[in-house]
């Protein structure tokens, strides 16, 4: 079902007259190290995705002799972390976890979960882990620590910018399937780089 998934979403990108650059496969190894690191065990599907590639080259870096038309972010507007960048990324909001202790809450008690979705109304929380940022703070993430009602690995929206905390989709599967069916807005193309919104919008 990912394979299938994952194809579909490759076509799209390559629709879009963009070639995306992906880095080689993570190793089953490193996968582990980054389980054990977190406490978690990551999907099946992210692990699969993580198994064809371990993230995305920088996308506004010119390979020379590929040949390809345009570039842009695997995720949209969120670039694929590798595992390690994900793990820096992580360890960051770990770090702000922690530093804050038990007041962590009440300093980030503006933060909500969008009407209906099973998702705790947290800033951020052990099991959140970041699988695409947007270089500014703000991550897709798969959720491991999910509240009653929500599907372990559903896709999220975290970040310091983003006050409500929602749910994407149930899996990355389903994330990657149904955007791919939807045709998301394209909201630029400067250059070779192109960008589009992978969240339905009201």
């Amino acid at each position: 079902m990912f394979a299938e998934a994952l194809a579909a979403w490759l076509a799209f990108l390559a629709s879009l007259g963009i070639d995306m650059q992906l880095n080689p496969p993570a190793s089953a190894q490193q996968i582990a190290a980054a389980e054990s690191e977190i406490g978690f065990r990551l999907p099946d599907d992210l692990r699969a995705l993580y198994g064809v590639a371990d993230g995305q080259r920088e996308p506004f870096e010119t390979v020379p002799g590929t040949g390809f038309t345009a570039t842009g972010f695997f995720f949209g507007g969120y670039a694929f972390a590798s595992l390690e960048e994900a793990l820096t990324e992580y360890r960051s909001w770990r770090e702000i976890h922690e530093e804050a202790g038990a007041d962590f809450a009440a300093t980030y008690d503006w933060t909500r979960a969008r009407a209906g979705d099973p998702v705790h109304p947290d800033y951020w929380r052990p099991g959140w882990f970041p699988f695409a940022t947007d270089g500014g703070g703000n991550a897709y993430a798969v959720d491991l620590s999910p509240p009653p009602g929500g599907t372990y690995g559903q896709v999220i929206v975290i970040g310091r910018d983003e006050d409500e905390r929602r749910v994407l989709a149930p899996s990355l599967t389903e994330f990657l399937r149904r955007t791919a069916q939807t045709a998301p807005r394209i909201d630029g193309r400067d250059g070779r780089f192109v960008s589009f919104d992978m969240e339905p919008r009201p």
